[in-house]
């Protein structure tokens, strides 16, 4: 290990050059955080060498011991001071746990609650303690012997959607912009809301805020209803959230406002290699129907490229060579359109409207 974070026998921690001291009721991520931050190292790193072997886990507890050793404490010291370091034992339960019924055990329950009452003349209570049920489940099978539909619940709204969803968010967003819409995993976003959002965060809460997510169920992000399974225009949507199209638009208006600021020089030949080279980096998923999109709002010329097409739109039109007053109007309409392309692509089932216009289009020409 590195000078600070190394072992000695027995993969004992060695002590941290800085070493602050617990605040009291502090829990025990806040404290690596600082502990981390106060040697210059990852928070994500330092909490799995806390965690030890031998898998260095993400998102299991950092072990006491090695916090200990690490920081030069007591072990007791740092369990009193940080609220979740210890584990705290369960208490036992004072009655037995209801019994958990499926819907598929249910009339069985049902039939035996009401044989039962029949026999003595039992109360409410005897019964559903016989039976481990709520009075309600009793009153239930003595009203009907038929168990009514289980209702369903409402997902569960966890603190960490406001907390740490806009964080998750942005870093899936970013992350979606250039691997070509791939997701990152979720130990890559867990770490980063560590390292870079200083977020208090657990594993699991991450995992289940991403298995819910749009992005992660491609089905519910682009796609309208009813829409045809199989579709290639469609497919190729989904591969796309929206929030992809915004990260495109910044970076693209970022570029138009200071070009020298990104290595250009403010020319159209150096924006249109740009953006060719944003294209490229994400397999032409962020231009596909542009061109297609340019031939019908030109109304011609659908053999040529779309840079020739964006000239052909520029309030001067076709300028060859450019002039400085022609190329600056070139730029602004390439701007222009990519702005109002993005916008387009970002509404439901816009790539097939695309094309299916540029076919309609086509039908049209002699």
């Amino acid at each position: 290990m590195t000078t600070g974070t190394g072992t000695d026998d027995g993969d004992r921690p060695r002590l941290m050059p800085v070493r602050p001291r617990p605040k009291a009721g502090e829990t025990t991520d806040s404290y690596v955080r600082r502990l981390a931050r106060a040697n210059h190292l990852k928070p994500s790193y330092l909490r799995g060498y806390l965690v030890g072997p031998p898998d260095y886990g993400q998102g299991k507890r950092p072990r006491a011991d090695r916090l200990a050793a690490v920081t030069g404490r007591r072990q007791d010291v740092l369990e009193r001071a940080l609220v979740d370091l210890a584990r705290q034992k369960r208490a036992e339960p004072t009655k037995p746990k209801r019994h958990v019924t499926t819907s598929a055990d249910k009339p069985a329950l049902f039939a035996a609650i009401r044989r039962d009452a029949e026999q003595g003349n039992p109360t409410i209570r005897s019964l559903a303690d016989r039976h481990r049920v709520s009075p309600h489940t009793v009153r239930l099978a003595l009203a009907s012997p038929t168990p009514p539909p289980r209702k369903k619940r409402p997902a569960i709204a966890g603190p960490a959607k406001g907390r740490v969803g806009p964080a998750i968010d942005a870093i899936l967003d970013e992350h979606a912009a250039g691997h070509a819409g791939q997701l990152p995993t979720v130990r890559l976003v867990w770490e980063r809301l560590l390292d870079e959002h200083d977020a208090d965060v657990s594993y699991g809460t991450v995992h289940r805020y991403m298995s819910g997510h749009p992005l992660k169920n491609r089905g519910t992000m682009t796609s309208p209803p009813g829409s045809a399974s199989g579709d290639p225009l469609s497919e190729a949507q989904r591969g796309l959230h929206v929030g992809v199209f915004k990260h495109y638009q910044d970076l693209v208006t970022a570029v138009r406002r200071e070009p020298a600021r990104h290595g250009l020089d403010g020319t159209f030949a150096t924006a249109t290699a740009f953006v060719l080279g944003l294209d490229a980096g994400t397999s032409g998923s962020m231009l596909t129907g542009f061109r297609e999109w340019l031939v019908v709002r030109l109304n011609r010329d659908h053999n040529l490229t779309w840079p020739a097409l964006v000239r052909h739109l520029a309030p001067s039109g076709w300028i060859h060579p450019l002039t400085p007053r022609a190329d600056n109007e070139a730029v602004i309409t390439l701007h222009r359109l990519l702005a109002e392309f993005f916008d387009a692509r970002e509404q439901p089932d816009s790539l097939a409207m695309i094309f299916r216009d540029y076919q309609s289009w086509l039908t049209t020409r002699p």
